[in-house]
């Protein structure tokens, strides 16, 4: 059942909101199935299922969790993406973009007011 889109808009500094299409789901079972698989991931904050557009909406956190992982939970459980050169394009783009999230969550501070450290 699709939620409404406040609730899935990414309120952390490294949260995200991912679009996958899903062209097996066709079912509320389905939709079950599909939010079990990925809700067992962890970093993932919430998500909806709309049967009717055969589409996911997940909201995860980038420095705990990657597109990959969500994309092989999908494809483990059955119901893999969409695969034409768009959805293969824009999954390149998440999984660049949840990288930099990640590589930046865990980097040092930087040092303070431009003076290199000690």
């Amino acid at each position: 059942m699709m939620k409404t889109q406040d609730s899935m808009k990414p309120v952390g500094t490294w949260e995200v909101r991912r679009r996958i299409k899903i062209p097996a789901l066709v079912h509320a079972a389905d939709a079950m199935a599909v939010e079990d698989a990925v809700r067992a991931l962890s970093g993932v904050r919430n998500m909806a299922t709309d049967v009717e557009k055969h589409q996911l909406i997940v909201r995860y956190d980038a420095s705990q969790s990657a597109y990959q992982a969500i994309v092989e939970a999908l494809e483990s459980a059955g119901f893999p993406p969409l695969d034409n050169w768009w959805c293969r394009f824009k999954g390149s783009w998440f999984e660049f973009t949840d990288t930099n999230a990640r590589d930046n969550a865990h980097a040092p501070p930087p040092a303070c007011c431009n003076k290199p450290p000690k």
